[in-house]
Formats: structure tokens, sequence, C-alpha cells
């Protein structure tokens, strides 16, 4: 038992990072009603894009994860341009398809220009241990946590305070009144499409010093989407959560059963909410009325 807070406190560290990749996949399937299943490419991105400004261009950590965020979100931007806004009124199956086809097309095109092998992320951020009572985390990994934290609060505090927020909930909740009282909603279209990629991006910049960087990298996003379900797959708030239970969650299990099983907990939660709780623990049962 003397180890349990170590434990836990190592698997909100990985939480954090599930917990902003679940938010792109909320953030793009509100917005739009389409499962981005690119966001483990979006993960990618963000970390190539962090590896070239960290040693190629040199530039400072804290000028690092901002820039490879932005960058990642303008890419993703343009992107939309190409790739998902012809089909914007197609039908969501077709979207989907795209989703796939974006998601093959960056992790060969990561093969052509940085190759098969693998990259050695340096840190970003001091390894020094600090110490919080019985638990020791290294530096980094408390600016992991103080940045998916801050991030995930901006995020809710901009849908509800701003007007950009205002106007994407209205998007998400309906297009047609949307269009009705003036929103763009081409113009928000994309701003979702690039918003929810950057938050994939951001897990990606903040995971790259912890793994190896290669082009299947964005396998890790599938994690990602078992937090999105267990949290309720239109909750922000869930999405959150559910990263951080489930880092816990993994932690304990690959110590306390077996190692081999830590890659497979993020499956079996989804499948036993699946059974238990389809909407998630924050989803809400959708009401038909006839």
């Amino acid at each position: 038992m003397e180890i349990l807070p170590q434990l836990v406190a190592s698997g909100l560290v990985n939480g954090a990072i599930y917990s902003l990749m679940a938010i792109g996949y909320v953030v793009i399937y509100k917005g739009t009603n389409v499962v981005n299943f690119a966001q483990g490419e979006a993960v990618m991105v963000g970390g190539y894009i962090a590896l070239v400004l960290y040693t190629v261009l040199g530039l400072p950590s804290y000028a690092v994860v901002p820039l490879a965020v932005v960058a990642a979100g303008f890419f993703w931007l343009a992107l939309e341009r190409v790739a998902y806004r012809p089909l914007q009124e197609a039908p969501i199956f077709s979207l989907v398809i795209a989703t796939f086809a974006v998601g093959l097309s960056l992790r060969n095109i990561a093969r052509l220009i940085f190759g098969p092998d693998i990259h050695h992320f340096p840190p970003l951020f001091s390894t020094a241990p600090v110490r919080f009572g019985t638990v020791y985390l290294n530096r980094q990994s408390v600016w992991i946590v103080l940045i998916s934290v801050a991030s995930a609060g901006l995020l809710l505090l901009c849908f509800r305070v701003t007007r950009v927020g205002k106007a994407m909930r209205a998007v998400s909740q309906n297009r047609d009144a949307a269009w009705i009282v003036g929103i763009p909603v081409t113009r928000y279209f994309a701003l979702i499409w690039g918003l929810g990629s950057a938050f994939g991006a951001l897990g990606g910049v903040l995971l790259a010093p912890l793994v190896i960087l290669h082009p299947e990298m964005g396998w890790v996003a599938i994690k990602a989407f078992a937090v999105a379900i267990l949290g309720g797959f239109e909750s922000l708030a869930g999405a959150v959560v559910g990263g951080l239970l489930l880092g816990v969650v993994e932690n304990l299990a690959g110590f306390y059963v077996s190692s081999h099983i830590k890659d497979i907990v993020a499956f079996l939660v989804m499948i036993a909410v699946l059974c238990i709780r389809p909407t998630g623990l924050f989803g809400e049962a959708a009401i038909t009325k006839v």
C-alpha cells in the first residue's frame, strides 16, 4: 500500500495526456457528428512539429509547446478546407471514411519526410524530482498535468463565456438554426476541426518526451477514444474525468495484476461501459419524441 499514492500520481500524468486527446474527439464530434479517426495522426503531427521546433530550430520549451499546437491547428484548418469541407453536405459516413484516408496519408507522408526510424525527443522540462508528501514526480510530469488542466479549463471557459465558444456550441446543437441567425457555419465548422485536432497535437507534444517518435505513434489515441466513450462522447468534463480515471486504473492494473494487461485495460473499460452504461459516465440518453 505504500506505493499506491505513487502509482496513482503516475497514472494521473498519463491520464492528463489521454484527456487532451479525448477532448479533441469530443470537440469534433459535438460540432460535426463525425468521429475523427485521424485524431491519432493529429497526435503524431504535434510530436513531429515540436521535434522540428526544439531540435532543429533550437527554440526553448516555453515557446515550443504553444507554437507546435498553433502550427498543428493551422495545418488542420488547411486540411479541413481540402479534405473535409467538400464533404460537408455529404452523409456522415463519407466524412468518417475521409478521416481514415487522411490518417493513412499523413502516416505515409511522415515516413517520407522523417523516415521509418524512431526519433528520441529530449525532455521539454527539467526532470529533477519534486516531492509531494510520499509521492515523487519529476518536474516534467508536473508541467504535463498543469498544462493539461489549464488547457481543459480554458476550453470549458471559452465555450461558456466567449462569443466564439457560444457560436461553436450553437453550430454543434443545430446547424440549420445557426445558419438562420447569421452564424457563418462553414467558418466555425473549420474552427471546430482545427481546435479538436490542436488538442490532439497538444497531447502529442506532451507525450513526445515520454515515448519515441515514429509515424505509428498515433495508436495511443485509441486509448483516448476509449476515454471519450467512458466519459460520454459529447461531454468535455467527461473526457477530462475519464482520462484521469483510465490513467490511474491502467497504472494500478499494470502493477497489481500484470504489466501485460496494461495496454488492454482501456479496451476492457470501453467494453464494460458499453455494456453497463452505453451513454458513458456523463452522457445522457437520447429522448425520442413520438
